[in-house]
């Protein structure tokens, strides 16, 4: 099965002369993003769902998504062409619907444990409502939803059902139809709870706290992503195991490059700092990550 839907997704960004990377890192299964794909309009972090994504996997995918301003996107076999699912804040393709987004073409029906809906465009709903001088009550009455939900619907915390987006394209026309990728940069999610005993987890409390949207990732080449304004900062921390330095450096260059982000890499001693530092890599050591905040708005 791995092979057949990832070899799908590379024909599709090969049909559809779209620039991308392969992430190879982690080994296994358990990644937080497979492919970083780029058109002319949009970014998409793709994570090929195998068997089943676990809900840390989905949180490392919308949380870095979050911190650098990519589309998420996790690519299923449990949907079809022109339905998307929602899945912990992440939106869920079939192959054929990526190949969709990846045109600009609109996919706008989405299913969740909770129904079937129909993404509608918040601003030019309230735009319409207002030019036709209609008030919430009113659009209210023509729905037959409440005036709550119509408050819902225009400041975007709700979607509609199938039988109410039919009212809408009568009352309003097409233009009120979204789309389930448009302005699809999901919030960060901050854990209150994370304890900071962990180098990555230490390292993105402490540039929280300089004012960085940042957080610790598991499952990538990069154990921290950073932004300030336009400055994006990956970090790599140096592995337990030896054997996977290169390989992790490696990996995490081609994503910092791909993202065009600064990459830095924090050793564990100061000889492996050392090491990495003759490949031209930009080094801290754990002792001295406490500076690393300084450093990077120093760099500004």
């Amino acid at each position: 099965m791995i092979p057949d839907i990832f070899g799908d997704v590379l024909s599709v960004l090969n049909r559809e002369g779209v620039s991308y990377t392969i992430v190879d890192y982690p080994e296994k299964n358990r990644k937080s993003i497979d492919i970083i794909a780029k058109n002319k309009q949009r970014r998409f972090l793709i994570k090929i769902s195998v068997e089943r994504t676990s809900k840390d996997e989905t949180k490392d995918l919308r949380n870095f998504s979050a911190v650098v301003g990519d589309i998420p996107i996790l690519v299923t076999e449990d949907t079809e062409e022109d339905i998307a699912i929602g899945k912990d804040n992440v939106v869920g393709l079939s192959v054929e619907g990526l190949a969709k987004a990846i045109r600009g073409e609109r996919i706008y029906i989405y299913r969740t444990r909770g129904g079937i809906f129909i993404k509608i465009r918040s601003d030019v709903l309230r735009r319409k409502r207002t030019e036709m001088n209609y008030s919430m009550g009113d659009l209210s009455k023509l729905l037959g939803v409440t005036r709550k939900t119509i408050y819902d619907y225009e400041n975007g915390e709700s979607d509609v059902s199938i039988e109410v987006a039919e009212k809408l394209i009568d009352l309003f026309g097409e233009e009120v139809i979204g789309d389930v990728c448009e302005n699809m940069i999901p919030k960060l999610e901050v854990d209150e709870n994370q304890r900071s005993e962990t180098i990555s987890a230490r390292i993105a409390k402490n540039l929280t706290e300089a004012g960085f949207a940042s957080t610790s990732i598991k499952f990538a080449p990069v154990d921290v992503v950073a932004s300030k304004k336009s400055k994006k900062v990956l970090i790599t921390v140096e592995p337990k195991s030896q054997e996977l330095l290169e390989k992790k450096l490696r990996e995490a260059l081609k994503v910092a490059t791909e993202l065009e982000s600064e990459l830095l890499v924090v050793a564990r001693t100061s000889s492996t700092a050392k090491r990495i530092e003759k490949d031209g890599f930009k080094i801290f050591t754990s002792e001295t990550i406490d500076s690393l905040s300084n450093e990077i708005d120093r760099d500004n």
